[in-house]
């Protein structure tokens, strides 16, 4: 069986590491939030233009339509169990060699 020390041991490694690593995150997340602040107070003295409204918020909500659904645009999907009507073209055959 594995000694419990071990365990003990290998537990404080890894909260070590991990509060190491949240330090290290704080602290580049300070030194953005500092860069963002002073980059924002600096362009607020630049007057900006207001965003353009959209034209319309209905169109904007829906996804785009795909262009090549051909005739299932909406409603039931199509029967893929039924037979399919006979081909102009005749099918060839594979000829095992």
């Amino acid at each position: 069986m594995a000694n419990p020390r071990k365990f003990s041991e290998k537990i404080a490694l890894h909260n070590q590491k991990q509060a190491e690593e949240t330090a290290a995150f704080e602290k580049i997340m300070r030194e953005v939030s500092d860069a963002t602040n002073k980059l924002n107070s600096g362009t607020r003295r630049v007057r900006t233009r207001p965003a353009p409204e959209p034209e319309s918020t209905e169109s904007s909500l829906r996804p785009a339509q795909a262009q090549g659904l051909g005739s299932f645009r909406s409603g039931s999907l199509p029967n893929v169990a039924a037979p399919e009507p006979a081909s102009t073209e005749p099918e060839k055959k594979k000829v095992a060699i």
